[in-house]
């Protein structure tokens, strides 16, 4: 059996960047076919349904929205004050405690949970109007894609702390790249966001969270970063930046994953069938236990 060459490693190497080169940049372009989308097709409707908790999560998001205004005002407000040079005061404010807003996770992974439904609600309505396919509008699917955030959220913020640890921290410190580490951090973590908001996409086609992770690491790389990207500058937005995030988000991710990284119809089936093999196995197991 051969073993790959340095140069074939190369040509992966770069087939790779330039996938998620062509993925970032497309899906960063396709916010605002997303947003003509929106204003074309208004996928909110039907959304009243949900009552009340549709204006608890609006009213919720805009007050974390206001709280990302309020940090990234008071970084604005102290360089404009400082008495040093701009580009000093610009990378002391960068580099500390005000910036976490967009360096550190925990926030974002709060407004997708309190967002939730409503960035599930427009990705099926989306795929409804461009592929005929039926929305799971029940009060289940809700509850469902509600619980399953919470489980997507805490991969994706362990996931990325352990990304921050081991490729920033320490691999950047290694190699004297120190000036790259808050760069590479934000793109992490703009990775982490888009991918809790393509998880939904790839929820409707019943793929389990671990699978999920592991489709979009593999196949969406660019589409989460720029999703991600856009979702957390919006987020600074007071009032409706936590809405509008998220609201475009959905379509954007669910227009991008459709044209770099569809679910066919046979692997939709595929995974159906073996979700199903493994909810008998399981039946199967737990029988001897009850007895």
């Amino acid at each position: 059996m051969s073993t790959p060459t340095n140069q074939e490693e190369r040509v992966s190497l770069l087939d790779k960047v330039l996938v998620f080169v062509q993925q970032f940049v497309t899906t960063l372009l396709m916010h605002r076919t997303a947003a003509e989308f929106i204003r074309e097709h208004k996928p909110w409707r039907g959304i009243d349904r949900l009552g009340w908790v549709v204006w608890a999560m609006f009213l919720a998001g805009a007050m974390l929205s206001y709280q990302y205004f309020r940090d990234f005002y008071q970084f604005v407000d102290e360089a404009r004050h400082s008495q040093a040079p701009l580009s000093a005061s610009l990378a002391g404010a960068i580099s500390g405690e005000r910036f976490k807003w967009a360096l550190e996770g925990g926030r974002k992974y709060l407004v997708m949970i309190v967002m939730e439904l409503v960035v599930f609600y427009f990705i099926q309505k989306t795929l409804e109007i461009r592929l005929g396919r039926s929305p799971e509008l029940t009060t289940k699917s809700f509850i469902n894609a509600e619980v399953r955030i919470f489980k997507v959220t805490i991969l994706a913020w362990v996931l990325e702390t352990i990304a921050r640890v081991v490729f920033v921290d320490v691999a950047l410190g290694i190699v004297g790249f120190e000036w790259m580490k808050k760069p590479a951090g934000f793109l992490i973590q703009c990775y982490f966001l888009g991918y809790s908001m393509i998880d939904n996409y790839h929820e409707c086609f019943n793929l389990k969270v671990a699978n999920s992770e592991h489709r979009t690491r593999r196949t969406a790389v660019g589409v989460a970063v720029a999703t991600g990207l856009v979702a957390q500058v919006l987020m600074i937005i007071p009032g409706l930046g936590a809405v509008i995030a998220t609201m475009l988000g959905a379509v954007t991710a669910t227009l991008a994953m459709e044209r770099f990284a569809p679910v066919t119809e046979a692997e939709h089936l595929t995974i159906i069938a073996e979700n199903e093999s493994k909810h008998r196995n399981k039946k199967r197991n737990e029988q001897p236990l009850q007895s």
